[in-house]
């Protein structure tokens, strides 16, 4: 699940827009993490609103697609036993949670 407005999406699109040598390891090691799913999404002038819903949409599909294929276990219990991984963003503004299915 994401959630809107996340520090750690705003974070590496800070990071992806004005790299810096200054970022402690910690935040280094989250931003690594998540600046493959947001890269392709700097390709394009957005409004920067539009951008960081996008980019947490995108988070949210790859960490979808890290459970679905990134564990043999839960690969297994997806194919034989009909688990359903769904990715999810909670909005901070007004407590709803949107269910997204079909981000295999």
């Amino acid at each position: 699940m994401g959630h809107s407005r996340c520090g750690a999406i705003l974070a590496t699109l800070e990071e992806l827009r004005h790299p810096s040598e200054d970022q402690s390891k910690n935040l280094r090691s989250i931003v690594d993490r998540i600046r493959p799913s947001l890269t392709s999404l700097l390709e394009t002038d957005q409004d920067p609103d539009i951008l960081l819903q996008q980019a947490v949409r995108a988070n949210i599909h790859s960490s979808v697609n890290q459970l679905q294929h990134g564990s043999e276990i839960l690969e297994q219990l997806v194919k034989k036993d009909g688990l359903i991984i769904l990715g999810a963003e909670y909005s901070l503004d007004t407590g709803i949670v949107d269910f997204f299915d079909g981000l295999s």
